[in-house]
């Protein structure tokens, strides 16, 4: 703990080193972005010392999923150090700093980098950096509590099943003040100051238990009002194309408008495990075989189909129409189709 108090910058006070934009009203308008597609802007605060200050916050607003941002820090020393930031629902996760090895020593500079494609001008509305005191900490543990978790592999079990930068997880934090409660009202009636209440040690078990369904279902109700604004309305294929693996999908169903209706087989490579699974499932009823490599070339027939989603270290010669991947593995295949690195093909 640290007594030392909460640092806060407008975002007025940035600095715009790279890019296009104007400070409006306490904040900095980002409108545009360099040729490199890039946009840098810095902050020199009066030295402090990063072990002070565990939690960086960055309120911007305007980004959308083809914006990246991270956040650039200079030590007295002259290096430069750098942390992605996360966009979460409308707004960036708290930077947790303090377990990164270079956040240490005196901090001179600060900055934020932009990168990739803006549909509409972004927001820095401010940075600020939060101490490590005790009544710093508590708020802020709690809000990390209450953040919103979305839905994952391990969802139907945990609400906080990939929240790894809580300080102390809501189940055990609850957990130990039960107990200490318990522990204490034990204390109190072998001392004989007042009787053990058999009703108050349940109240207090199934107030923790309580406690912690409250923050399940609003992370419930968080998730719903997001789940709405992605799937309501939409129809069963459009439903599909806005789901995280959409591109899958879209590509799948291009696949499957290329392929005859008989019963030929196709085989479908792709490095990542859930895109075999799930891309051979929509292309049944074909004859699919899916599989992370591809085999020997004698192995593959003609008029085969070959589908690659996702997959390194194939390679297409357009002017020989030949296939070519592994230690010398070609052969003659015609391109049906090819969409952002994934394509279709036809063995002669």
């Amino acid at each position: 703990m640290s007594g030392a108090k909460p640092l806060s910058w407008n975002g007025a006070t940035l600095t715009l080193n790279k890019g296009q934009g104007y400070s409006d009203q306490g904040k900095l308008v980002i409108k545009g972005l360099t040729d490199q597609g890039i946009a840098v802007a810095s902050l020199s605060p009066p030295v402090f010392q990063a072990e002070d200050y565990p939690t960086i916050v960055w309120s911007v607003s305007g980004a959308t999923p083809s914006v990246e941002m991270e956040f650039l820090w200079r030590t007295a020393e002259n290096r430069v150090f750098v942390r992605p930031l996360v966009w979460a629902a409308n707004s960036l996760e708290p930077l947790e700093a303090a377990a990164d090895e270079n956040w240490r020593g005196q901090i001179i500079d600060l900055a934020i980098v932009v990168k990739g494609t803006l549909a509409a001008p972004i927001l820095v509305n401010g940075v600020s950096l939060e101490s490590a005191s005790l009544p710093g900490a508590l708020p802020n543990m709690v809000k990390k509590w209450f953040a919103l978790d979305r839905w994952q592999g391990t969802s139907i079990n945990f609400v906080d099943g990939d929240a790894t930068d809580k300080n102390v997880p809501p189940v055990l934090a609850i957990a130990a003040i039960i107990l200490l409660a318990l522990a204490l009202n034990l204390i109190l009636a072998i001392a004989k100051i007042m009787p053990l209440n058999v009703a108050m040690v349940w109240g207090m078990v199934f107030l923790g238990w309580f406690t912690l369904d409250i923050r399940w279902q609003a992370n419930l109700f968080q998730q719903l009002e997001l789940t709405h604004q992605q799937f309501a309305g939409k129809t069963w294929e459009d439903k599909h194309l806005a789901a995280e693996d959409g591109a899958l999908f879209d590509f799948m169903r291009k696949v499957k408008a290329k392929l005859p209706p008989a019963n030929g087989r196709i085989l479908y490579f792709s490095d990542d495990a859930y895109s075999r699974g799930k891309g051979a499932y929509h292309l049944y009823p074909h004859n699919v075989l899916a599989l992370n490599d591809l085999p020997p070339a004698s192995q593959i027939k003609t008029g085969d189909y070959i589908a690659l989603f996702a997959k390194k270290g194939v390679k297409y010669d357009r002017p020989h129409q030949s296939l070519m991947w592994g230690e010398g593995q070609s052969l003659k295949a015609d391109l049906l189709f090819l969409a952002e690195g994934n394509a279709l093909f036809k063995v002669r």
